[in-house]
């Protein structure tokens, strides 16, 4: 595959040229899913375009379209969770910052924060539940602590020394 123009590019390649590379590439990767319908591959590589551009909402679409032709990838579902994580987390800063967050919304955002917590394995702790509880102590490994027991004590053939059966 020939770069593009790569030697006429300056050594800082601005912002407008990198974006229109990348739309060019989701172009050709469109041409690409157009022609073999079945394969994944180029949605793949676009939502992986998309998602480190920031472009969450693009990149929950295309690899929605992963998913449509893999549903086992791994890749694609993870794009879905995460980008559709920090799409909303967008939208919540935002409605935050206009002062609209309240009611119905305020109190749905806030049960979803605490599903999300417990499909995650984490709970919201009280700090002062954390300060009352004494941390656990360490189970002593049998194996180890019998060695040491065995090498410390004296061996009748190696004449009361502790590593006398070593020599």
């Amino acid at each position: 595959m020939v770069p593009f123009a790569a030697s006429a590019a300056p050594a800082a390649v601005p912002d407008t040229a990198q974006k229109s590379a990348a739309d060019q590439e989701i172009q050709v990767l469109k041409d690409v899913a157009q022609a073999r319908p079945t394969e994944k591959t180029p949605w793949v590589r676009m939502t992986q375009i998309k998602y480190d551009a920031g472009s969450y909402g693009d990149a929950v679409a295309y690899a929605l379209q992963v998913l449509q032709r893999d549903p086992a990838d791994k890749y694609a579902k993870g794009v879905v969770a995460l980008g559709s994580l920090k799409l909303s987390i967008k939208a919540l800063n935002d409605l935050s910052a206009q002062s609209d967050l309240n009611g119905g919304v305020l109190s749905d955002a806030q049960n979803q924060t605490r599903l999300l917590r417990e499909s995650l394995g984490e709970t919201v702790v009280d700090p002062a539940a954390v300060a009352d509880t004494k941390p656990k102590a360490a189970r002593p490994l049998k194996k180890k602590t019998t060695r040491a027991a065995k090498a410390a004590t004296p061996d009748a053939g190696g004449e009361g020394k502790p590593f006398g059966a070593l020599q």
